[in-house]
C-alpha cells in the first residue's frame, strides 16, 4: 500500500511540475523554461547527492554524450510549459504519455541506444489505435475548450506536438539511464539537468540579444518555481515505487496520480473542465491501460 501510494504522489508531482511550466511560460517562454526548470532540478539532485552520499559526485569515466538527456529536456520542459498554457494540464500529460509508449515501443523494436531488441507485436494495436481515437475525440468533441487555439487545424497540430514531446523524453531518459550506470541515479540526474541547464542558458542568452531578461523571472508567480524540486524529488519516488513493484502497476498507479492531478490543476487553474475533453482523455487512458497489459502479456 505504501508504493501504491508513492507511486501516486510520483505521478501527481510529474504533474505538477508541467502545470507550474505553463504558469512560468507566459512570463518567460519556452528556452526560460527550459533554463530554469532544469538548474533548479540539477541544485536540488546534488543537494540529495550531498546529503545522501556526504560528497561531490565524480564523473567515474561518464561518457559525455550521456548529459545530452539534459539537452533533450530543455525542449521537453520548454515545450511543456508552451503547451499546458494553450491545451490544458491534463491533456498534455495524456499526450505526452502516450508519445512515451509510441517510442519506447520503437526503440523496443530496433534496439535503439544498444537495447535488447524486443519486436513489436500486434497485440498492442489496440492501445495504439484507442490512443489516437483519443487524438481525434479531444480534436474535435472537446475543440470548443481550447480557446487560446484559434482552429481545428493548428489544434490537432498542437496534439499531435504533445506526443512528439513525450517521444522526446524517451531519449532524454536513455541518456540519464546510461548516465546512472557511472555515477547512479540521483547524480546522473544532476550532470544530465546541469548540462541542459549550461545549454538552456546560452541558447536563451542568444534568443534574447545577449542581455538578461531578469523582469520575467522576477513577475513569474512564486510558487511556479516549485518546478524544479518537483522533478528532483518526482524522480527519486519514481526509483523507489519501480523498485518494489512490478513495472506494469508501478505504471499504471504513476499515471493515476498524473492524470488525476492534471485534472484537478485544469479544474483550479481554468475553473471549468469540459465533457468533450473529459472523454478524450478516457479513451487516450483507455488505450495506454491495453498497452501497457499488451505489452506485460506478450
Amino acid at each position: 500500500m505504501l508504493y501504491i501510494i508513492i507511486a501516486i504522489i510520483s505521478g501527481a508531482m510529474i504533474s505538477a511540475q508541467s502545470s507550474y511550466n505553463g504558469m512560468l511560460y507566459p512570463f518567460i517562454g519556452v528556452l526560460g523554461v527550459g533554463f530554469i526548470s532544469q538548474l533548479l532540478n540539477a541544485f536540488f539532485s546534488l543537494l540529495m547527492e550531498l546529503i545522501a552520499t556526504k560528497k561531490f559526485p565524480k564523473p567515474n569515466g561518464m561518457p559525455f554524450h550521456a548529459c545530452f538527456g539534459g539537452v533533450c529536456a530543455i525542449f521537453v520542459l520548454g515545450f511543456s510549459g508552451y503547451l499546458v498554457a494553450h491545451l490544458g494540464s491534463a491533456v498534455t500529460v495524456c499526450l505526452s504519455v502516450s508519445g512515451q509508449l509510441i517510442m519506447s515501443a520503437v526503440v523496443d523494436h530496433f534496439g535503439f541506444f544498444g537495447s535488447e531488441k524486443v519486436a513489436f507485436h500486434a497485440n498492442r494495436l489496440p492501445g495504439f489505435l484507442c490512443i489516437l481515437a483519443g487524438v481525434f475525440v479531444i480534436n474535435f468533441v472537446g475543440a470548443d475548450s481550447f480557446t487560446s487555439v484559434p482552429n481545428k487545424g493548428l489544434l490537432f497540430l498542437l496534439l499531435l506536438f504533445a506526443i512528439g514531446i513525450g517521444c522526446i523524453t524517451v531519449f532524454a531518459r536513455m541518456f540519464n539511464f546510461e548516465a546512472s550506470h557511472y555515477v547512479g541515479k540521483i547524480a546522473g540526474s544532476f550532470y544530465n539537468a546541469g548540462f541542459g541547464a549550461i545549454i538552456a542558458f546560452f541558447l536563451f542568452l542568444a534568443a534574447s540579444g545577449f542581455r538578461i531578461p531578469a523582469e520575467g523571472f522576477l513577475i513569474a508567480p512564486k510558487i511556479a518555481y516549485l518546478t524544479g524540486p518537483l522533478g528532483a524529488f518526482a524522480c527519486v519516488l519514481n526509483n523507489m515505487a519501480y523498485s518494489k513493484m512490478k513495472v506494469f502497476h508501478a505504471t499504471i498507479f504513476l499515471l493515476i496520480g498524473q492524470i488525476g492531478a492534471s485534472i484537478v490543476a485544469d479544474l483550479i487553474l481554468l475553473g471549468n473542465f469540459p465533457m468533450g475533453k473529459l472523454l478524450g482523455i478516457a479513451v487516450v487512458c483507455l488505450g495506454i491501460f491495453l498497452d501497457k497489459r499488451a505489452a506485460v502479456r506478450k
